[in-house]
């Protein structure tokens, strides 16, 4: 004889077999105990064989339903566990971006956003820190790309962009007075503030440290009330501070560039998507002009 077994009539068996009684089985299985009744009277109809002997007290199982309890059992985990298997979300691969702070408040929003929505696949960490400390940690595999901001002689990657450079200070800022030139840096270590000392040092130009941070957005406040002049990227108009880029008094700065690093043996099936989609942002920012 052919049947198919239905699997809720079978976690019914089991239950009843279990408690031996089928009002506190319908109350684990959240069903009413004539329902119960009925699944189990049609089960028994199906197989032609009865598997329970009832009184009011109990239900104890009968020769066929010990044979059948070993079954059902695995016939319901077999279920379960097929279930399982086409249930389970398959986990996203997560992929680790670095990005020096200059860049976050314009580019990073996008990034997110056009990673999100050309790869949903994955899921993006960002790390955010200086280019010094970026290159070191994607070296050390602990950051899989990121944009890296360099002298242009010193780019270990392929040229992205060439990016601006320059001194700024607050908009009413003036060189004119004498004495030592006020500067407000990044805490060490830092490439701009290392560029900022050596150049007024190899100039022969006295200089003290008026104000330093570890945070962009404090630093740049800095400038802005006028307490020092420092060196920063030029990526767009910011209010309160403005360029001396034709200060005679002040040393010209190299040429800077920005480059993506990657970190040794990272080749994901997604990752000139992921490429093309941070270059893309990258590209399509008309304020980042060298």
């Amino acid at each position: 004889m052919r049947v198919n077994l239905d699997i809720q009539s079978l976690r019914s068996f089991i239950k009843i077999s279990e408690l031996r009684n089928f009002t506190r089985a319908a109350e684990a299985l959240y069903v009413n105990q004539p329902a119960i009744s009925q699944q189990i009277r049609r089960f028994e109809e199906t197989l032609g064989a009865q598997l329970f002997i009832r009184d009011s007290k109990q239900a104890l199982l009968t020769l066929e339903g010990e044979r059948l309890l070993k079954y059902a059992r695995e016939i319901v985990d077999s279920n379960d566990k097929v279930a399982d298997i086409f249930s389970e979300k398959p986990s996203k691969e997560t992929v680790i971006v670095g990005m020096p702070e200059h860049f976050c408040e314009q580019l990073l929003p996008q990034i997110i956003s056009g990673i999100v929505s050309q790869i949903p696949s994955i899921q993006i960490i960002v790390k955010v820190a200086r280019s010094a400390l970026l290159s070191e940690i994607i070296n050390d595999g602990k950051v899989d790309v990121g944009l890296i901001i360099d002298e242009m002689e010193h780019m270990p990657e392929t040229i992205w962009h060439p990016l601006a450079v320059t001194w700024f200070s607050s908009e009413n800022f003036s060189l004119a007075q004498k004495g030592d030139i006020p500067l407000a840096l990044f805490k060490a270590p830092c490439g701009f503030r290392s560029l900022a000392i050596r150049r007024l040092e190899e100039s022969g130009l006295r200089w003290q440290c008026a104000y330093e941070s570890e945070d962009l957005i404090l630093l740049r406040s800095a400038v802005q009330a006028g307490l020092g002049i420092t060196v920063l990227p030029y990526l767009s108009e910011l209010k309160g501070l403005k360029r001396l880029d034709n200060i005679d008094t002040l040393p010209p700065l190299p040429k800077f560039a920005v480059g993506l690093k990657q970190r040794d043996g990272w080749n994901p099936h997604y990752k000139q998507d992921l490429i093309n989609t941070i270059r893309s942002v990258w590209t399509s920012e008309k304020a980042f002009q060298p």
